[in-house]
């Protein structure tokens, strides 16, 4: 029930590392809408915010209706100015934003964020990418956790912390240190 409870832990933080990811994409998303001024930016915020949760396919999901409204109401220039603003955000979230949140909230290097998410997305595909790091820093704190016949080697410095003791020589409840 521990390694559950643990694990539970790791998933918890990564749910919040990619909520903190889905805002700043949608936030991204939405300011690159108004400034190519693309016509119902709210509803294709709405859109992006709620495919952000899905890795790879969320954002094709989101912005199909983007290149649709651009290449109908404003033509095929403005429609590949979407393309590269999605793009240019897709480049932040995936090369700023995922490592450095993840690592943040994991304590995880970006570099092993960014190794994880790779081999995951190659070897599971986009299934793979959900649960990739969280699984990842469960078993690499799974492997790190010193037994308790190692805690005092992993930590050298332990004896050198102050204790409280209770002098029970008297009874007394006198705190010495």
């Amino acid at each position: 029930a521990p390694a559950v409870a643990a694990f539970g832990s790791v998933l918890g933080r990564s749910f919040e590392a990619q909520s903190m990811i889905v805002v700043v994409n949608t936030t991204l998303t939405t300011l690159g809408l108004i400034a190519l001024k693309i016509p119902g930016v709210w509803f294709m915020s709405t859109l992006v915010f709620v495919c952000s949760f899905v890795p790879v396919v969320g954002v094709l999901i989101s912005t199909t209706p983007m290149l649709i409204v651009a290449l109908m109401e404003c033509g095929v220039g403005k429609a590949l100015s979407v393309i590269a603003m999605v793009l240019g955000v897709h480049f932040v979230e995936a090369y700023v934003l995922n490592p450095q949140i993840y690592s943040s909230h994991l304590d995880l290097h970006p570099l092993v964020v960014l190794v994880v998410l790779y081999v995951a997305e190659h070897s599971f595909g986009v299934s793979g990418l959900l649960f990739a790091v969280p699984i990842a820093v469960f078993l690499m704190r799974l492997v790190q956790a010193p037994s308790p016949a190692t805690a005092e080697l992993a930590n050298p410095n332990a004896n050198l912390t102050p204790r409280l003791m209770v002098d029970e020589s008297d009874g007394s409840d006198d705190v010495t240190h």
